[in-house]
């Protein structure tokens, strides 16, 4: 007997094929600026205006419409070990959109399309697209988030084989905000964090793509492995991602410590601090403050990544918070013992920082404390929204070649889902 599918109130499954590109259909060249581009997902006014949830209690497969206008409670929450999937489901949320807080969770989420709507009450943010603890299972792949503070995974009960492990690929997020609804602050948020996840072989962490706007958003670290560790004979695999975006708010403020992706905890062990994590072959475009940092750990590796930044917002405003591209430094201040052997090689870098001179003027690829950053490829001057511009292109390139595709809906055969631009609106902080 096969697993059980769950429809909507309708009695029918819902399926959201949103397109992902603004594309010429003849040349397909971007007709959008840098910071437009078109994600003509199923929108909050295809969501029933009426709240409407689900606790799941029991294994299965899900599809549906999802409700909550109430910070406090999810649009979905599963309360089994049974595996679960949630397939084809729109989700529109003033809080967690999907919560998973029973230990030993066995979950996999593809093909949702998942909203943050404004907060219900005052000092606090919109809620995360998952919130899950202590699965054994995670898998992540074809899903749409917008206005949401991300996925958070704390802590792992699985066992690390390829049944057992975690798995985020294929997709694609608008604007991580962590604001609050009353604008009195903000909250830390990334679109993955992992927060304790410890030696776990097989993580893979591949081919989304990450936009966020500025003073549209409020991301801190894009990508944050926080006391989180692969193994040594299975480094958690972080590759093939774009991320464009990391601003403070406003985005012309001088004071930002956010990233594209930062390896980051409090771990006063080798065993507890984060380690054995591999980067390679991502994008990191337009990313205040830094593009990517090791903060903390053992073993981590930055190898053959792009990181661009022109300093600029599309207007043309200078932002004022960037400060280089990359940096080894134990920020934590831990003994030898407990950080050690992190290295960065062979990547290509043009990170404006307007004063700064390194390598040529209005430059700061490389922070003075990266004595262990080697083989770095400097683009030449000067590092213009243009520029920034190529490295979409880039990307959209390396998905038509690989025919693989980051989003809500279907894979034709020649590449990338085309687009049109998205009619219906969008729910706005």
């Amino acid at each position: 007997m096969g697993p059980t599918t769950y429809h909507d109130l309708a009695g029918k499954p819902h399926l959201c094929d949103p397109m992902l590109y603004f594309m010429d259909t003849l040349t397909g060249s971007l007709l959008s600026s840098l910071f437009a581009w078109a994600i003509s997902a199923c929108t909050p006014s295809s969501v029933a205006k009426d709240d409407h949830t689900i606790v799941i209690e029991k294994g299965g497969t899900y599809s549906g419409t999802y409700r909550s206008s109430d910070s406090s409670v999810p649009c979905i929450r599963i309360a089994t070990t049974e595996p679960v999937v949630l397939e084809n489901c729109i989700l529109a949320g003033a809080g967690d959109l999907i919560r998973a807080n029973t230990n030993g969770a066995d979950l996999i989420v593809r093909g949702c399309s998942g909203y943050g709507l404004p907060p219900s009450v005052d000092d606090q943010t919109r809620g995360r697209f998952l919130d899950i603890a202590q699965p054994k299972r995670l898998t992540l792949e074809h899903n749409y988030l917008e206005q949401t503070t991300g996925i958070v995974v704390y802590r792992w009960s699985g066992n690390g084989s390829p049944q057992q492990t975690l798995t985020v690929r294929y997709n694609l997020a608008h604007n991580i905000n962590g604001r609050f609804r009353n604008g009195n602050g903000s909250t830390r948020s990334s679109f993955l964090l992992l927060n304790t996840v410890q030696h776990l072989a097989g993580i893979e962490v591949s081919f989304n793509e990450v936009q966020n706007l500025p003073d549209q958003s409020a991301v801190e670290d894009n990508i944050n492995f926080y006391n989180s560790s692969g193994t040594a004979e299975s480094p958690a695999r972080v590759h093939d991602n774009y991320v464009q975006g990391a601003y403070p708010y406003p985005a012309t403020a001088e004071h930002f410590t956010g990233t594209g992706m930062t390896t980051d905890g409090d771990g006063t062990t080798a065993a507890t601090t984060t380690a054995h994590v591999e980067a390679y072959n991502n994008q990191f475009v337009g990313t205040c403050n830094a593009a990517m940092n090791i903060a903390a750990g053992h073993d981590i590796y930055y190898h053959d990544n792009r990181m661009v930044a022109s300093g600029l917002l599309p207007d043309g405003t200078k932002l004022r918070a960037t400060y280089a591209a990359t940096a080894v430094f134990n920020y934590y201040k831990q003994p030898s013992s407990v950080f050690f052997n992190n290295r960065t090689a062979n990547n290509t870098i043009g990170y404006v920082r307007w004063g700064a001179a390194s390598p040529y003027p209005n430059r700061q690829d490389l922070s003075p404390d990266c004595a262990t950053c080697i083989g770095t490829k400097h683009l030449p001057n000067p590092v213009t929204i243009k520029v920034e511009q190529n490295e979409q292109k880039l990307w959209q390139q390396k998905l038509k070649k690989l025919h693989l595709y980051v989003g809500v809906g279907s894979k034709p055969a020649g590449g990338p889902t085309k687009a049109k631009p998205a009619l219906k609106e969008r729910s706005r902080s």
